[in-house]
């Protein structure tokens, strides 16, 4: 089963777990192993890199992202464009399992300013 729908998200916060998804994946991290060495619950990335959910990346997240990475700067953390925009419209599409109650593959359709 696929299900589309859009969510409104701004641009930083969207940008940064797409950014930390990149950095965790290339450094060959899980989702729970990166929310432990932050020093978080292990369900803590996940939920940030669900678009589903409400979870995003804090302040206070920046500095244990840093650290979990072994960056000694947060500008080596945040290297990545300056959005273009405040608030942006996100189309997404989601896959689920065959018994669907699982997501299996979510696919950015459209990024659009809002």
């Amino acid at each position: 089963m696929e299900k589309n729908f859009t969510i409104e998200i701004t641009q930083f916060d969207f940008d940064l777990i797409n950014h930390i998804k990149n950095l965790r994946e290339s450094a060959g991290y899980s989702k729970e192993e990166l929310s432990l060495k932050m020093g978080l619950a292990k369900s803590f990335v996940g939920n940030v890199e669900s678009y589903t959910q409400r979870h995003k990346y804090s302040t206070r997240h920046i500095a244990l992202l840093a650290k979990a990475f072994g960056f000694h700067n947060l500008s080596e953390l945040m290297n990545f464009p300056t959005p273009e925009f405040d608030k942006i419209r996100v189309s997404l599409k989601q896959t689920y399992n065959q018994s669907e109650t699982k997501v299996v593959e979510v696919k950015v359709l459209k990024i659009e300013p809002k």
